[in-house]
């Protein structure tokens, strides 16, 4: 008792100090906002953005196998990009005949590639100064011997070609080999694609930035489709997905300012008792704290050198949503003050009753949201995770900004609109009629809300809410049992990319080809058993469901025993290493790694691929990539590791579920415990956690009948709604349990009472909520809209709970004294409940 007395008296200095001294208020905001936001003047806002690593599950497989791959190559874990070309016919629907002139002409585009220059802040830069190496040796090889094939010593059939005793498999850059033949076997006459291959090494965000020029330079001629070409071609680079992701955030932060257009001019229909300038200045104040919230985060984040990346583009319309749902609820218990007859009218005493109403509410909101994204901080993907530590950050500066900003603006400048005082007795009389037709009109609202409460809470009432409810629960129940975890990276950039089409020349030959590299050591040749398991672990990897055996498999310890036969040499060692790769007159240097020890050779690693046909499912691809690694567990003498460059996106599809789940679980016990720390009571508390968990139940299901998956992009997006979904239960049951403890005589009354607080601030706030999002549905990028859906779907449930279903169940809650009751407070602070006899 002594504790809530102390923060009543804390509460009752804030709401003086706020009351008596606005402008100095503002002032200091604004003397503090001004250095914090220097940073935007001082440094340039980088936007960093990575579809491969930045939606990577930090604990997943992929990341410690993307690494040893990396070091395989001497490249830094960030820095290794691997990228394609695809030529294909100028007609679509043809193929490309196989010749020496078509690929020495597909040679040249290679040679363009590789010695590829253009300008980066005033610097010449080549694509070979960014790359690994060469990595198409089948096809230089190809090319070389297909001029010799007369001799007999080398076969150039497909797939699987030789020449001088060593085989190589061709898979790997031709595609769709000799379709309509009766036969696919045999030398290539036509392909669908010939395949370019491309390793870039690019580690700091700079050289990222010079690889994606190269890229977006070769990506453009792409395009154009030139005519001094046989052939036409396409390419897929990750940081041209990038540079298309952040072409969809630069629309998203335009439209940003429609919404905010449809949100000031909403505000301004609403705002209709104000005068002209007061109605500027609040609208100001509403929209001024979220935004200078976002901008003090950003700014905050960026001092302490914390990267920005595009996903945090959607934050600004979040903390809008937000802040404006807070002045609303302000501006309304202001306005039932104003309108009370009272002998004191110092705004220090009117400001503490509103602060006194509304701040624990608004504490239980901003707490829950908070909560949510904290929990969003510790996703897997290191994009989401930014994400959402910037919306926290931006949430608690909200929630201070709102009393700092708002409510000083909400003293200086709340003017109604009077009639002047120096006019004609008609128009005195005109203006009182007026007024008296203003005051009808509350009486009326009320009305309204008393006869709402009235349908809703009769027998027909409760049988069509209880109706509604099961058929959004059923409907909800089908959306679940059928939402597929999966993600591609086309979900992160335009819909209206030409990348699309690219991607998808990409997929399609993922069906026909999809290899998984292994980094291994090998067996010691003098010891049988060991060469009988390692040869057994390679027999399974290639004979899993859907591969194509040895035939495909690229294996350079199997060439290299098959050398040793063919010489009939009775050495079972690696000392015939050097003299072996001479003779393949192929560059291996991506394939094996070893040195030499006195006069013996010692492999360090070997790189051997193994290729399957894929998939078209992302998901089926994850779950195949996971049975694999299964496999490499039995073997682990070998120190063998897969890689697969989307293996990151398989670990998210894989891990989706599970993450979403841990997090639902940490998110709904803080926010559970939240709102019983709050609300010291057992009903409010439980009835606001039982009502979020059935938003969010709907959000899933509706999200799936509107075409979402569950990927990452979704589990955060549920996260998020999980805070706030609280807002609209947390306002009712708040203000149904200071109604309790007030003793306000029946059920009905209860209810009809908490819906004047609520009703209106809840249904402005909603409606300027959904203005906001509106535009986002025009970006064609899947996860803006997500976020758009999100929204929008947890604003209209959250409607329908709030107005609809909660009363209902409220309705059938017996009026027992409560065991804890709020303290008493003096009538200058007792929280407000909007009391039927105070409106008269």
């Amino acid at each position: 008792m002594l504790q809530l007395h102390h923060r009543q008296i804390q509460m009752n200095w804030i709401s003086y100090y706020l009351g008596n001294h606005p402008r100095r208020v503002l002032l200091t905001v604004f003397c503090v906002l001004i250095p914090l936001l220097s940073y935007f003047l001082i440094y340039p806002l980088e936007i960093e953005c990575d579809i491969r690593r930045g939606f990577a599950n930090k604990h997943g497989h992929a990341v410690e196998e993307l690494t040893k791959f990396s070091n395989f190559y001497n490249i830094s874990v960030g820095g290794l990009e691997i990228w394609g070309i695809l030529a294909r016919n100028k007609s679509t629907d043809k193929d490309l005949n196989i010749n020496l002139k078509l690929l020495n002409e597909i040679d040249e585009l290679h040679q363009y590639v590789w010695n590829y220059t253009t300008e980066y802040k005033g610097e010449t830069i080549r694509f070979k100064d960014l790359s690994s190496e060469d990595i198409n040796y089948v096809f230089n090889y190809y090319r070389r011997l297909l001029a010799i094939d007369w001799m007999p010593s080398v076969n150039l059939s497909y797939p699987l070609a030789s020449a001088f005793g060593h085989s190589f498999y061709l898979g790997s850059q031709f595609f769709g080999v000799n379709r309509g033949e009766e036969s696919k076997v045999g030398p290539i006459k036509t392909s669908q694609f010939v395949a370019l291959w491309y390793m870039s090494k690019a580690e700091t965000f700079e050289q990222k930035q010079k690889l994606q020029a190269v890229q977006l330079g070769i990506f453009k001629k792409s395009a154009e489709k030139p005519n001094d070409l046989l052939f036409d071609f396409e390419m897929f680079g990750d940081q041209v997905a990038n540079s298309e992701m952040l072409r969809g955030t630069l629309t998203t932060v335009k439209l940003f300012f429609i919404g905010g257009c449809l949100m000031v001019a909403f505000m301004a229909c609403t705002f209709t008792e104000l005068t002209v300038f007061s109605k500027i200045m609040l609208i100001i104040g509403a929209i001024g704290s979220p935004i200078a919230a976002t901008g003090a985060c950003f700014a905050i984040l960026g001092w302490v050198g914390h990267p920005f990346n595009s996903i945090m583009c959607i934050t600004p319309f979040l903390i809008l949503g937000i802040g404006v749902d807070d002045a609303f609820l302000l501006l309304n218990c202001w306005r039932r003050e104003e309108s009370k007859e009272k002998s004191a009218k110092e705004a220090q005493n009117q400001l503490a009753r509103v602060i006194r109403e509304i701040s624990p509410s608004m504490a239980i909101t901003s707490l829950t949201n908070t909560l949510a994204f904290g929990v969003g901080f510790l996703a897997p993907t290191p994009q989401m995770s930014s994400f959402c530590l910037g919306t926290a950050l931006a949430i608690v500066l909200d929630f201070l900004l709102e009393f700092l900003i708002f409510v000083p603006c909400m003293v200086l400048f709340y003017e109604k609109k009077q009639p002047k005082s120096e006019v004609k007795n008609e128009k005195r009389i005109e203006a009182e009629n007026k007024v008296d037709h203003q005051e009808a009109s509350i009486s009326t609202a009320t009305f309204n809300w008393r006869s709402f409460t009235g349908w809703l809470l009769s027998v027909p009432g409760r049988f069509l809410v209880i109706l509604l409810y099961l058929s959004i629960f059923t409907a909800t129940y089908l959306g679940v049992a059928r939402m597929e975890s999966t993600f591609d990276p086309s979900k992160t950039f335009p819909s209206d990319s030409k990348l699309v089409d690219s991607l998808a020349s990409f997929t399609s030959i993922q069906e026909e080809y999809s290899p998984i590299n292994f980094l291994s050591n090998v067996p010691d040749l003098q010891n049988d058993t060991d060469v009988a398991i390692f040869e057994e672990m390679i027999h399974r990897l290639e004979n899993r469901e859907g591969c194509y055996g040895n035939t495909a498999s690229h294996n350079i310890y199997r060439d290299y025993k098959e050398y040793l036969n063919y010489t009939k040499s009775d050495e079972k060692n690696y000392n015939q290493l050097e003299k072996f790769l001479k003779g393949r007159v192929m560059d291996d240097g991506g394939t094996i790694k070893w040195h030499k020890e006195g006069n013996d050779t010692v492999i360090d690693l070997i790189n051997f691929v193994v290729v399957c046909q894929g998939r078209s499912s992302w998901s089926e691809r994850a779950v195949n990539v996971e049975k694999t690694r299964q496999i490499l567990v039995d073997y682990p003498q070998y120190n063998i590791t897969l890689f697969d460059y989307d293996g990151t996106i398989y670990d998210l599809i894989i891990t989706v579920k599970g993450e979403l789940v841990k997090s639902l679980a940490i998110t709904f016990t803080c926010m559970t415990i939240a709102c019983f720390v709050i609300m010291p009571s057992f009903v409010a508390p439980t009835i606001a956690s039982v009502a979020t968990v059935s938003i969010s139940f709907c959000l899933i299901g509706f999200l799936s009948i509107w075409g979402q998956n569950l990927d990452p992009v979704t589990m955060i997006d549920v996260i998020m709604a999980i805070g706030f979904s609280v807002d609209y239960s947390a306002h009712v049951c708040y203000h149904y349990y200071c109604a309790r403890e007030h003793n306000l005589g029946s059920k009905q009354e209860v209810i009809t009472q908490v819906l004047q607080a609520v009703g209106r601030p809840v249904i402005e706030a909603s409606l300027t909520t959904l203005l906001c999002m509106a535009p986002l549905f025009v970006v064609p990028v899947y996860m803006i809209q997500s976020f758009a859906k999100t929204v929008t779907l947890v604003t209209t449930f959250g409607l329908l709970h709030g107005l609809f279903f909660l009363p209902v169940v409220l309705y059938f809650i017996p009026l027992n004294t409560p065991k804890h009751s709020l303290p008493t407070f003096t009538p200058s602070t007792q929280p407000l409940v909007a009391l039927e006899d105070d409106e008269k």
